[in-house]
């Protein structure tokens, strides 16, 4: 294959999927529950081929297909809503608002210009060796995701909306509407659901306005009977199950849809309420949600932040997914498409009901009906504050399963253009969900050989053209100009969210991206039967199991089965290329002596080790890699959860306040760990020296 197909292969790569990652912003690593079988009942799925006739009806008479989204949406009564003052989320997000548009537009032009350039000097190269386009190649993958974030907050800050979301609250106890909170479970501890369920009971919401209804898919007795005794307590309680091993689907997203489609009363309500059966809320969470999806008849969804009380110290393994809901989804959100983040969710029943329930051809159905809500013109929302408490999974071992899942379940995003039960679906959302899924799971790949490139290319010499002295001071300067706004987006990003991030935060968990290639081919290409359950917390998965191992069989076991031992090598690999590559710039014979041997020196370094998107890159490469390291030469001890709660009236256990107001203070130095940050511009600086030197 010659240069002339290489480069266009690269350019319809660019062009392609570049520009359709703004409309995934996948990079989150987060969210779902699900479990190995979906699929929807013969009820569901008729009402959803019924829902899609209708609408391709309405659109070929000419009618206006959002009226279908007010008849049962609009309210008939005048609600007590009132806006909150802001809290500090808020206000930074003011503060930092402008500095990040400025930002965001500064750096995707400095992308485009420094890419142009790049692209045709690479192409107009006398010599164009398989380094410079991999070198090419690596700069792109780790240089798109920012530029997503760009794109989205520029997008966003054009849609109108120029704040972040209120805080509202519903007042009033006459009038208000129906709500069904759905708590599925599957295998968690007893004691665990049970804490949920009398949270949601305890909910301040007039007690004959809403209902708690437990769905069992573990067939539980001790659950049954310890619903049985608090419905004295709480009349508005139920428990229901479909059944163990019934043959229907086990599944969070079959769950969902056996109470929608299945469960008959005498009424059924507006809206409901989803709570993941770790996840308690607190008393205000529907007087806090409701108001926006009352206020706003088009919206169908909205979808609220995922706290976890039982975080170790510093969230080594960045479990608590603040970049998604503090960057990604919170952009989304100004633009009313924000993902379904699973628990905390609170939907207009009868449009879900109206796309056929909750998907099943995927794990991640959360995501999924988020992007067919939002296909079919409904609004989703997000909210921030605190109004739930759940777990994150308290080993290695889960973290590593649970984040599995998600990806898996966006590896099965394809499968919608196959199963003869989303052939209701139109034929372009099939498209947009499949497109979004592929993707996800080729930003994967992309880390995954990132990674892996960064010690090949500073093994492998020159890494751009450098045909003259200029041709490499174009480039040079062109890289220090990208790589600084990159920072200083990141820096103002972080600020931006009260510095509850740091920069570059999109990377998180990106040291796993081979361990999800490893399970995505092994699910579709050896076995779709897990180990255990996909539910994270149940007691059929190992790790939730008390038992204690020894040390070394833990390190075993981490070293081996959950992968550390690549990132080990890699991250030894690239400091080790490193210092031989910068070593090897050094101890070269040079013919020439003088100002021509330093000029020689210095274009040396300058293609090759000293390369500025290089250094970059090797950065965020190596303190990525670095994560599970420190895991294993520390291991984080996440606290028992009741040692966080506190009791309150009728039993209830919520977590204390002092644990809630730590969870919300939350924030990293803003320089980094010993203000490292402050290198950086030294580093550039000294580069651009270096580069008019030549």
């Amino acid at each position: 294959m010659d240069s002339g197909e290489w480069a266009h292969i690269l350019e319809i790569f660019c062009l392609s999927v570049v520009d359709y990652m703004l409309l995934v912003q996948s990079f989150n690593y987060e969210h779902h529950e699900g479990a190995l079988e979906r699929g929807l009942g013969i009820s569901s799925r008729n009402t959803f081929n019924k829902a899609f006739k209708k609408r391709d009806f309405m659109s070929a008479s000419g009618a206006n297909t959002d009226n279908h989204l007010n008849p049962a949406m609009l309210s008939k009564h005048e609600y007590d809503i009132r806006e909150l003052p802001p809290d500090d989320r808020i206000r930074d997000s003011l503060k930092y608002r402008k500095a990040l548009y400025f930002t965001s537009q500064a750096a995707i032009w400095a992308f485009h210009l420094y890419f142009l350039v790049r692209l045709l000097l690479v192409l107009t190269a006398p010599q164009q060796t398989w380094q410079i386009w991999l070198m090419l190649l690596v700069e792109y993958i780790f240089a798109r995701t920012p530029r997503n974030d760009q794109l989205l907050t520029v997008s966003a800050s054009k849609s109108g909306q120029s704040r972040p979301r209120d805080r509202l609250r519903l007042f009033g106890n006459d009038h208000l509407p129906r709500v069904n909170i759905l708590v599925p479970c599957c295998g968690e501890p007893t004691d665990v659901v049970l804490d949920t369920v009398r949270a949601a009971c305890s909910i301040d919401y007039p007690i004959a306005h809403f209902r708690v209804l437990l769905l069992d898919d573990g067939a539980s007795n001790a659950l049954r009977e310890a619903v049985a005794s608090l419905r004295s307590q709480w009349p508005n309680l139920s428990y229901h199950s479909r059944g163990q091993q019934s043959g229907r689907v086990f599944a969070k997203a079959g769950n969902l849809n056996y109470a929608l489609f299945e469960l008959k009363y005498e009424f059924q309500p507006e809206f409901c309420a989803v709570l993941d059966a770790d996840c308690m809320p607190k008393p205000d969470f529907l007087r806090a949600t409701l108001p926006h999806l009352l206020k706003d008849p088009k919206a169908a969804l909205l979808t609220t932040r995922q706290y976890y009380y039982n975080l170790p110290d510093g969230d080594p393994l960045q479990q608590s997914r603040t970049h998604f809901y503090t960057c990604h989804n919170s952009e989304l959100d100004r633009m009313a498409s924000a993902i379904d983040a699973g628990s905390g969710a609170v939907f207009r029943r009868k449009a879900i009901v109206d796309v056929g329930g909750y998907p099943t051809f995927s794990f991640s159905e959360d995501w999924q009906l988020s992007l067919m809500l939002q296909g079919l013109g409904y609004r989703t929302l997000q909210v921030l504050e605190p109004l739930q408490f759940g777990l994150v999974p308290t080993s290695l071992d889960g973290h590593i399963a649970q984040r599995n899942r998600w990806q898996l379940g966006h590896s099965q995003q394809p499968s919608v253009l196959f199963s003869e039960a989303n052939k209701a679906i139109p034929q372009r959302l099939q498209w947009s969900i499949t497109l979004n899924g592929v993707v996800i799971v080729l930003g994967l790949i992309g880390y995954m050989l990132g990674f892996a490139a960064v010690p090949i290319l500073f093994a492998s010499g020159n890494l751009i053209p450098a045909t003259s002295p200029l041709i490499v001071q174009i480039q040079v300067v062109l890289a220090v100009l990208l790589v600084a706004l990159t920072w200083i987006h990141g820096l103002v990003q972080a600020a931006h969210t009260g510095f509850r991030i740091a920069p570059f935060a999109h990377l998180e968990n990106s040291w796993l991206a081979s361990t999800h290639i490893l399970s995505i081919v092994r699910f579709h290409c050896v076995s779709k039967k897990p180990k255990g359950s996909f539910v994270t917390g149940s007691s059929a998965n190992s790790w939730n199991r008390m038992m204690e191992l020894p040390g070394y069989k833990k390190l075993r076991k981490d070293l081996l089965d959950n992968g550390l031992l690549y990132s080990l090598f890699l991250f030894f690999a690239i400091l080790s290329a490193f210092l031989l590559s910068f070593y090897g710039a050094f101890n070269n014979d040079y013919a020439a002596a003088g100002s021509t041997a330093s000029r020689s020196l210095l274009m040396r370094l300058l293609t090759t080790v000293a390369w500025p998107p290089m250094l970059h890159i090797a950065y965020l490469a190596l303190i990525n890699l670095w994560i599970p390291i420190a895991y294993l030469l520390s291991r984080p001890e996440h606290p028992e959860r009741r040692s966080r709660m506190a009791a309150h009236a009728n039993g209830i256990f919520l977590p204390r306040e002092d644990v809630q107001m730590k969870l919300l203070q939350h924030s990293v130095p803003p320089l980094g760990y010993l203000n490292h940050y402050i290198l950086v511009p030294v580093v550039l600086i000294a580069l651009s020296i270096m580069a008019v030197a030549l």
